[in-house]
């Protein structure tokens, strides 16, 4: 082998050395970001499942329905699938919101069959939500809308997460909201007529 030839191999060979060594750079790179992920879902579906556990443990205002609701929400976050758990959420706080408005003169005064949405805008006026929760609500909706008419929905953890803690808030409200409302008509005198 000539000099010629050894020094080209050399080069060679030292661009190969240093693009494996780049390559497993990068993989390095991409294995600590997996990991990082995995560690803050694991964070999420811990934090979420907690709260769960405690909205429905110290609440004596959840309804049952709510409750095995929320039980099958915990399931599907263990199962890692948290957009459908969302849209279960959005179920609930929308079957929340018709109990509380389906007689609101204001509601129905703006369409005779309200949606969601509208409802939500209600709760927003009235002040039940505030602007903040409300736009978080608001991306519950649209995950919710997604899920139920695309298939393989993926999103960003910290909206899901954003998504989970606004949404149980709401519910705990609401059911609050529904109880007083059970409440102070139970308590009502009766009028004759």
């Amino acid at each position: 082998m000539t000099d010629k030839s050894s020094t080209i191999l050399l080069a060679v060979a030292a661009v190969v050395i240093v693009a494996l060594l780049f390559l497993n750079q990068k993989k390095t790179k991409e294995i600590k970001k997996l990991r990082t992920e995995i560690d803050q879902n694991r964070q999420l579906k811990q934090d979420v499942r907690q709260r769960l556990k405690d909205l429905l443990e110290s609440n004596k205002d959840i309804d049952p329905q709510v409750a095995e609701e929320l039980m099958q929400i915990s399931a599907l976050i263990e199962i890692k699938q948290e957009t459908k758990a969302l849209l279960s959420l959005a179920k609930i706080i929308e079957k929340l919101l018709k109990q509380l408005y389906k007689d609101d003169p204001e509601v129905l005064a703006k369409s005779n069959n309200p949606s969601f949405a509208d409802y939500l805008e209600h709760a927003k006026q009235k002040k039940v939500i505030s602007v903040e929760d409300f736009h978080l609500i608001s991306v519950l909706r649209l995950i919710r809308n997604q899920e139920a008419h695309e298939l393989n929905v993926k999103k960003e953890q910290s909206r899901i997460a954003a998504a989970f803690v606004a949404g149980m808030a709401f519910v705990l409200t609401l059911t609050r909201l529904l109880r007083k409302r059970v409440g102070a008509a139970a308590t009502a005198p009766i009028q004759s007529t």
